[in-house]
């Protein structure tokens, strides 16, 4: 097994381990003669194959690497080497910011029809490409679709696809773990005809490509009752997850079906009114992700870093964003800004948050909710360089947009602060349906504001929410909020020794 430092044949330097799979090892790497990122996924060989099988088996995942390298599409996750050092295979990939399609399912619930359908869409491209240029891909399901940070769709572990039904790499499914990841993942999604030993094909492709927009759209892989899909996507599903692969579709049907399915593209956002502007942030807690292969190896905001404790320092306000707009207040008095104090994470970042709000921990981050429940404020860091911010944020939008029943925006755009680049997305929506875990009503109109934060280390990702009638109110304590994030605060040994202490330990009201 690699060590971080080690170089691969001179050339690819192993950075982290960023996860284990069945296969192997994924690493973040570095090219040194390209000086680029990469993902490197370090095949570990069942110990028990003799020479030959051994032999063999390199030499399949080697010839098809290269006929991978060919492929150049912007649906698909690039190839870009196989290398060998002391009996170990190493292949070389692009390293793509993301999250994978299971990923999201699992955290977020299942997609709107148009949204899956526009997903699948992306993936039916890339897999039209390869069937053209002859290959198969012959491993698609939702761990190998990534939603990259900078908007793309991304079908990812062309070449290595071969490993996951390789016999050499089997293992007996634990009981109820068929169709979960980290049980028998890749079975689930394969073709009928593949259970039976056929080969990879096209029309075993397309079959997984329904399985795989079956789970987007339900939250499960398929089933055969026809009642747990969404209406609009009746049509093309049964044409793809027909058992006889004669009887399905053909890939230029299902680009057809998919397409009317698709979503309208967002129209130009309005010019601002000054006397009606406000601002807003998105609804979905966007997690960022990174991906390396195949949904592999995922870093949520805040996975690593999430817990803090309360340390005391200056602040620290940004020098040059831009500030939340707002509406005349309606009361037609001053409205104040409520008391703050600083919240220091042992991970390195500090945010200064309301007084008397309740501080929630989340698996990926970190919350505080107004005594009544209804105004948030999120903080998520995750451990993620080269994020492109205005490319999240309108991603992430495109994904929030079908949640919506109404949907308005009022910001989208990059803007400029020390810590790195940045974007705010701000936006007024009413929820289709209720959220105990988000803490949203139905039939209520609420404001959002968010800014993705991008240094050379982290992303990180500010959410403040409100009811849209506390907008006014609530809306200079957000500015001072914003002001006073440091996603890359190092507390002095002074201020650390004792939080609270000194007249500079509490943000200025």
């Amino acid at each position: 097994m690699g060590d971080a430092g080690q170089l691969i044949v001179r050339r690819y330097r192993l950075v982290r381990a960023l996860g284990h799979g069945r296969t192997g090892l994924v690493w973040e790497g570095r090219d040194t003669l390209l000086d680029r990122p990469v993902a490197i996924r370090e095949i570990l060989l069942p110990p028990h194959l003799s020479e030959t099988a051994r032999l063999r088996l390199v030499q399949r995942i080697s010839r098809e690497v290269r006929q991978a390298e060919r492929l150049r599409h912007p649906h698909i996750a690039a190839v870009y080497d196989v290398a060998e050092e002391n009996d170990t295979s190493y292949v070389v990939t692009e390293l793509v910011p993301s999250r994978s399609l299971d990923g999201v399912v699992s955290g977020d619930g299942p997609l709107a029809p148009a949204e899956a359908a526009r997903i699948a869409r992306m993936v039916l491209s890339a897999l039209r490409h390869a069937h053209a240029a002859g290959l198969r891909h012959g491993d698609v399901r939702p761990a190998n679709v990534l939603l990259a940070h900078d908007g793309r769709v991304l079908l990812a572990d062309f070449g290595v696809s071969l490993l996951a039904t390789d016999p050499a790499f089997a293992r007996p499914a634990a009981t109820g773990d068929r169709g979960r990841r980290g049980g028998r993942d890749a079975e689930t999604y394969l073709a009928p005809e593949r259970a039976f030993g056929r080969p990879r094909t096209a029309a075993a492709d397309l079959w997984s490509l329904g399985a795989t927009l079956h789970l987007a759209a339900t939250g499960k892989p398929p089933s055969g009752r026809p009642d747990e899909v969404p209406g609009e996507l009746r049509e093309v599903l049964n044409g793809l997850l027909a058992r006889e692969p004669r009887r399905r579709i053909d890939a230029e049907t299902a680009d057809r079906l998919l397409a009317e399915l698709e979503p309208p593209a967002p129209a130009p956002a309005a010019p601002a009114r000054p006397r009606r502007t406000r601002l807003v942030t998105g609804v979905a807690a966007a997690v960022l992700l990174v991906c390396a292969v195949g949904g592999w190896a995922v870093l949520r905001p805040g996975g690593e870093d999430r817990a803090g404790t309360a340390r005391s320092a200056a602040p620290t306000p940004v020098k040059s964003t831009v500030p939340p707009t707002a509406s005349p207040a309606r009361s037609g008095q001053p409205v104040r800004r409520l008391k703050l104090k600083w919240h220091t994470s042992d991970a390195g970042w500090r945010a200064g948050v309301p007084r008397g709000w309740t501080r929630e921990e989340g698996p990926y981050s970190t919350s505080w909710r107004s005594r009544d429940g209804k105004a948030s404020f999120t903080v998520e860091v995750t451990a993620q360089r080269g994020t492109d911010p205005l490319a999240a944020l309108r991603g992430a939008e495109e994904m929030f947009r079908p949640s919506a029943e109404t949907y308005h925006r009022l910001r989208l755009k990059a803007v400029t602060g020390e810590h790195g680049p940045a974007a705010d997305w701000e936006f007024t929506w009413t929820p289709r349906k209720a959220s105990a875990r988000d803490h949203l009503a139905k039939g209520v109109e609420y404001h959002q504001y968010r800014r993705v934060i991008s240094t050379s280390t982290t992303t990180s990702v500010l959410t403040w929410t409100t009811p849209a009638a506390d907008w006014d109110t609530l809306r200079p304590t957000l500015v001072k909020v914003l002001s006073l994030f440091d996603p890359s605060f190092e507390p002095s040994a002074e201020t650390s020794s004792s939080p609270f202490k000194s007249p500079a330990a509490t943000p200025a009201a």
